[in-house]
């Protein structure tokens, strides 16, 4: 067996050499299976596993996606307080939401 001794490359050799290398590709692709020795797939390559808190997160977004834009009940309550006259507004409460907001 023959031992060959370390070459030394400048940084312009390795540069040369990774522009000649080919190019990912810009299209995402499946992932191939991952060879045995005996030439059999064992499944994906890489697995992702994502924290607690990414599931929790995913989770919250779903219940906000599956719940309605529109709360009925609450409108319901404000028409009716309307036209029974009972609705009252409270300038001091609507100043403060309009500066928090505009922050």
């Amino acid at each position: 067996m023959k031992v060959q001794q370390p070459t030394t490359r400048s940084a312009a050799d390795l540069a040369l050499q990774a522009a000649k290398a080919p190019k990912p590709e810009t299209q995402p692709t499946q992932a191939a299976p991952a060879k045995a020795q005996g030439g059999q797939g064992t499944g994906p390559a890489a697995t992702v596993t994502l924290s607690s808190r990414s599931r929790e997160l995913h989770s919250a977004l779903a219940t906000a996606n599956a719940s309605p834009d529109v709360r009925a009940d609450k409108v319901a309550d404000v028409r009716n307080r309307l036209q029974n006259g009972t609705y009252v507004v409270d300038p001091t409460r609507i100043a403060r939401g309009i500066l928090n907001t505009s922050a």
